[in-house]
């Protein structure tokens, strides 16, 4: 059976890869197509699909870092 502990720490470290995947598209798009960072990240016109790309970047930033941070305080807190 799988330890809630062992969700979390998986959940952490996807979330922590993906967002800074999706931040290092965002930025590949800001250096190649400046233009673009104003124009919407999906074509469907619903919430939260409707953001814009530089908006998409900044939120996929902050989710690798909190990711990151959570990965490594449950990484930690099972060594001590």
């Amino acid at each position: 059976m799988i330890r809630k502990r062992g969700i979390v720490r998986a959940v952490a470290l996807t979330a922590s890869v993906f967002g800074l995947l999706v931040w290092v598209y965002v930025v590949i798009i800001q250096v190649t197509h400046p233009e673009w960072l104003s124009a919407p990240f999906s074509h469907v016109a619903v919430f939260p699909l409707n953001w814009r790309v530089d908006e998409v970047g900044m939120t996929a930033f902050a989710v690798g870092i909190v990711g990151f941070l959570v990965w490594q305080i449950e990484l930690n807190s099972k060594n001590s």
